[in-house]
Protein backbone atom coordinates (compact mmCIF):
# COMPACT_ATOMS: atom_id res chain seq x y z
CA UNK A 1 0.00 0.00 0.00
CA UNK A 2 1.39 3.27 -1.04
CA UNK A 3 0.76 6.70 0.96
CA UNK A 4 1.41 10.05 -0.19
CA UNK A 5 4.05 11.40 1.75
CA UNK A 6 4.93 14.55 -0.61
CA UNK A 7 2.60 17.41 1.26
CA UNK A 8 4.70 16.18 5.04
CA UNK A 9 8.02 15.97 2.76
CA UNK A 10 7.07 19.56 1.27
CA UNK A 11 6.01 20.92 4.70
CA UNK A 12 9.55 19.63 6.20
CA UNK A 13 11.67 21.30 3.30
CA UNK A 14 10.07 24.67 4.04
CA UNK A 15 10.41 24.65 7.45
CA UNK A 16 14.22 23.24 7.06
CA UNK A 17 15.24 26.41 4.71
CA UNK A 18 13.10 28.74 6.66
CA UNK A 19 15.66 27.52 9.69
CA UNK A 20 18.67 27.49 7.74
CA UNK A 21 17.83 31.42 6.03
CA UNK A 22 17.53 32.26 9.86
CA UNK A 23 20.81 30.92 10.82
CA UNK A 24 22.63 32.56 8.23
CA UNK A 25 21.12 35.37 8.52
CA UNK A 26 21.45 36.03 11.92
CA UNK A 27 25.10 35.19 11.79
CA UNK A 28 26.31 37.35 9.15
CA UNK A 29 24.46 40.47 10.68
CA UNK A 30 26.40 39.46 13.93
CA UNK A 31 29.64 39.74 12.09
CA UNK A 32 28.87 42.59 10.11
CA UNK A 33 25.89 44.68 11.06
CA UNK A 34 27.70 47.07 13.47
CA UNK A 35 29.26 48.23 10.44
CA UNK A 36 26.30 48.59 8.56
CA UNK A 37 24.45 50.37 10.67
CA UNK A 38 26.83 53.19 12.05
CA UNK A 39 26.17 56.03 9.90
CA UNK A 40 29.61 57.88 9.31
CA UNK A 41 31.40 59.50 6.55
CA UNK A 42 34.24 58.51 4.90
CA UNK A 43 36.96 61.35 3.16
CA UNK A 44 38.56 61.23 -0.09
CA UNK A 45 41.23 64.13 -1.49
CA UNK A 46 41.85 64.36 -4.87
CA UNK A 47 44.70 67.56 -6.49
CA UNK A 48 44.74 68.21 -9.52
CA UNK A 49 47.45 71.19 -10.78
CA UNK A 50 46.05 73.12 -13.26
CA UNK A 51 47.53 76.29 -14.83
CA UNK A 52 46.17 78.74 -11.59
CA UNK A 53 47.81 76.32 -9.44
CA UNK A 54 46.30 73.03 -7.47
CA UNK A 55 43.27 72.64 -7.13
CA UNK A 56 42.47 70.17 -3.94
CA UNK A 57 38.56 68.50 -4.02
CA UNK A 58 37.48 66.45 -0.72
CA UNK A 59 34.30 64.21 -0.90
CA UNK A 60 32.39 63.36 2.14
CA UNK A 61 31.70 59.64 0.17
CA UNK A 62 30.33 57.73 3.82
CA UNK A 63 27.20 57.22 5.06
CA UNK A 64 26.52 60.47 7.18
CA UNK A 65 27.52 64.21 7.00
CA UNK A 66 30.30 65.74 9.12
CA UNK A 67 29.56 69.12 11.11
CA UNK A 68 32.45 72.04 11.55
CA UNK A 69 34.85 70.26 9.18
CA UNK A 70 38.24 71.38 8.39
CA UNK A 71 41.42 70.71 6.63
CA UNK A 72 44.97 71.39 7.04
CA UNK A 73 48.70 69.84 5.96
CA UNK A 74 49.70 67.80 8.24
CA UNK A 75 51.91 68.93 10.94
CA UNK A 76 50.32 72.57 10.76
CA UNK A 77 48.08 74.01 13.47
CA UNK A 78 44.38 73.78 13.24
CA UNK A 79 44.38 77.66 13.16
CA UNK A 80 46.09 76.91 9.69
CA UNK A 81 43.33 75.91 8.15
CA UNK A 82 43.35 75.47 4.17
CA UNK A 83 39.35 74.97 4.37
CA UNK A 84 36.55 74.67 6.50
CA UNK A 85 32.93 74.11 5.95
CA UNK A 86 30.05 74.16 8.71
CA UNK A 87 27.96 71.21 7.62
CA UNK A 88 29.52 68.84 5.01
CA UNK A 89 26.84 66.56 3.70
CA UNK A 90 26.48 63.22 2.16
CA UNK A 91 28.33 63.18 -1.36
CA UNK A 92 29.27 66.40 -0.63
CA UNK A 93 32.37 68.29 -2.24
CA UNK A 94 34.53 70.72 -0.73
CA UNK A 95 36.59 72.41 -3.04
CA UNK A 96 39.77 74.90 -3.19
CA UNK A 97 42.55 76.04 -4.95
CA UNK A 98 46.24 76.90 -3.91
CA UNK A 99 47.82 79.49 -6.08
CA UNK A 100 51.19 77.79 -7.05
CA UNK A 101 52.53 78.61 -10.83
CA UNK A 102 54.13 75.38 -12.95
CA UNK A 103 57.94 75.76 -12.44
CA UNK A 104 59.80 73.84 -14.87
CA UNK A 105 61.73 71.78 -11.90
CA UNK A 106 58.83 70.34 -10.33
CA UNK A 107 58.43 66.80 -8.76
CA UNK A 108 55.76 65.82 -7.30
CA UNK A 109 55.56 64.41 -3.39
CA UNK A 110 52.45 62.70 -1.15
CA UNK A 111 51.27 65.28 0.90
CA UNK A 112 48.73 64.25 4.02
CA UNK A 113 45.72 66.61 4.88
CA UNK A 114 44.34 66.44 8.19
CA UNK A 115 40.93 66.66 8.20
CA UNK A 116 39.45 67.32 11.24
CA UNK A 117 35.29 67.04 12.07
CA UNK A 118 32.83 66.50 14.82
CA UNK A 119 30.09 63.93 14.58
CA UNK A 120 27.17 66.12 15.77
CA UNK A 121 25.94 69.95 15.40
CA UNK A 122 26.57 70.28 19.27
CA UNK A 123 30.73 70.77 20.01
CA UNK A 124 31.29 68.65 23.16
CA UNK A 125 30.15 65.88 20.74
CA UNK A 126 33.44 64.78 20.01
CA UNK A 127 36.15 65.53 17.41
CA UNK A 128 37.49 62.84 14.53
CA UNK A 129 40.26 63.19 12.64
CA UNK A 130 42.02 61.29 9.18
CA UNK A 131 45.59 61.77 7.05
CA UNK A 132 44.39 61.57 3.79
CA UNK A 133 47.46 61.56 1.41
CA UNK A 134 47.54 63.75 -1.25
CA UNK A 135 49.93 63.91 -4.87
CA UNK A 136 51.28 67.36 -5.16
CA UNK A 137 54.25 69.65 -6.14
CA UNK A 138 56.84 68.97 -3.67
CA UNK A 139 56.81 72.86 -2.78
CA UNK A 140 53.23 72.57 -1.94
CA UNK A 141 54.19 70.40 1.29
CA UNK A 142 55.36 72.09 4.37
CA UNK A 143 57.87 70.54 6.30
CA UNK A 144 57.29 68.81 9.67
Amino acid sequence: MYQDNSANVTLWLLISLAVSWLIIYTAVRAAVGHALDRVKPRFVAEAHTTPEGVQFIVSNEGSGPAFDLSVRWSGRPPSEALARVRIFALNGKLQWTLAAEPTPDDTESVGRLIVEWSTGLDPSSGRNSVALPVLVPSRLVPPN
